[in-house]
């Protein structure tokens, strides 16, 4: 596996990443680049992004590079959500039950349908998510789930303008796994500590001035465990029940409650999974390997 990193960078600044730096596509004020995340000099950029008030760098994004022996042998795998849509459920009247952690937010539980305001835009795909984290695939994808008897996911129905919709259903994982202390998060890919919160903060916006909240990244509770994961995922194996499950949630959320923003669970899958998307084409969903190990939380 090779495991690179994409900036998204002020062009003034690209040389502070090195010199095997691969320039994607270039933009008026910045640039696209790869690199391999072991060659990267993160004090020195780190400390270049607090002189420049962090403008040196826009976003960011981790790319793990397989072989295809590695995808032939896996069994397990993380399965990321392509496309996020607005409103979500709490913009629309969806009713939840009173059982967030006090803490961090994490692990609030719907009760009775998902309601929106509209049809979910999903374009090509067959699956999306909504801004808090709904899950809504097509009845496409729903058909094709049980065709297959994929097991662990269960489908409801989504309440529109006071009628269930015929074209999307909400998806919702049937079984947890844990996630091991291998994986790592943290604020981005420079935060080797996974700094737990945020410090209450002032800041200007086009001439006035916002107080930013502190926020939660890091749960005492352990129910939250980053607000970004920064390595592969690794399930805990005395916990694992994805067999005879093909799909799953993590019992750990990632993320972080800002306005509608919500942490959010991983999802894993099985390899029968992966193999049914791939042949039946359904779209909106990317893949990487999920690894497996017996440490616990």
């Amino acid at each position: 596996m090779n495991t690179l990193i994409k900036f998204r960078i002020n062009k003034d600044h690209i040389n502070l990443l090195g010199t095997n730096v691969r320039i994607i596509s270039n933009g008026n004020s910045y640039a696209t680049v790869v690199l391999p995340i072991d060659e990267i000099n993160a004090d020195n950029l780190n400390q270049s992004n607090v002189v420049f008030a962090r403008k040196m760098y826009y976003d960011w994004d981790i790319i793990h590079k397989y072989t295809d022996k590695e995808w032939a042998d896996a069994c397990l795998f993380r399965l990321t959500i392509k496309k996020t849509v607005e409103p979500c459920g709490e913009e629309c009247g969806t009713a939840y039950n009173d059982d967030a952690c006090p803490i961090c937010g994490a692990g609030r539980t719907q009760k009775g349908p998902l309601i929106l305001s509209k049809e979910p835009s999903l374009g090509k795909m067959d699956i999306c998510k909504t801004i808090a984290g709904e899950v809504i695939v097509s009845k496409r994808f729903q058909e094709l789930m049980v065709k297959y008897n994929i097991q662990g996911m269960s489908f409801l129905p989504i309440l529109i303008k006071g009628k269930f919709s015929q074209h999307v259903m909400q998806l919702k994982a049937e079984s947890c796994v844990n996630v091991s202390p291998k994986t790592r998060f943290g604020i981005d890919c420079f935060d080797r500590d996974n700094i737990p919160y945020s410090n209450e903060q002032k800041v200007d916006i086009c001439g006035h001035e916002i107080t930013m909240a502190k926020e939660i990244y890091v749960c005492p509770n352990k129910d939250l465990l980053g607000l970004n994961l920064l390595s592969e995922l690794y399930i805990n194996m005395g916990t694992n029940h994805i067999h005879p499950f093909d799909f799953a949630k993590t019992a750990q959320y990632v993320g972080v409650k800002r306005g509608l923003l919500r942490p959010e669970p991983l999802y894993v899958c099985s390899r029968e999974f992966l193999d049914i998307i791939k042949q039946e084409k359904i779209t909106g969903v990317d893949f990487e390997i999920a690894r497996t190990s017996e440490e616990n939380i």
